[in-house]
């Protein structure tokens, strides 16, 4: 009796502990940002960084299964998104007077570097989600 007594009152009282107010910080965003930067944890894993109000539900909508694509498919497409990508910030005539223009940073993306089946997913997703909003990146027609 007296050890459900205490288990109880360890319990409520963990749970009373572990409910904590969640602070928000009010971090200024830009409309669109990429980065590929190595993982802290390893120096060989790395992370996607996209700051993109719309990306997520997009994402999270409109996204195939991680299974649906290899990575040498992934890669190679980002690879070939990526060269029209920067091809794009780049060009002084390729200028967009909207606020939430995505061409502003360019993509530093090796394709010597093995970045990943995950990594190599969200990026493909991304230049997916740019497309549905922004038109094609590619100069040619792709299928898919």
């Amino acid at each position: 009796m007296w050890l459900k007594m205490i288990c109880s009152t360890l319990l409520i009282s963990g749970c009373l502990f572990s409910c904590t107010p969640v602070k928000q910080a009010a971090l200024p965003v830009k409309p669109h940002k990429i980065e590929l930067v190595p993982n802290d944890q390893d120096s060989t894993e790395y992370e996607l960084i996209i700051i993109d109000a719309g990306f997520s539900s997009w994402f999270d909508m409109n996204r195939k299964p991680v299974w649906y694509y290899s990575k040498d498919y992934l890669a190679a497409w980002n690879y070939q998104y990526v060269v029209a990508w920067n091809a794009k910030v780049r060009d002084p005539l390729f200028t967009q007077n909207r606020a939430d223009n995505p061409f502003i940073l360019e993509i530093d993306y090796r394709p010597i570097i093995d970045y990943g089946l995950d990594l190599n997913y969200k990026l493909y997703h991304y230049f997916k989600y740019i497309e549905a909003t922004w038109g094609k990146i590619l100069p040619y027609y792709r299928h898919n």
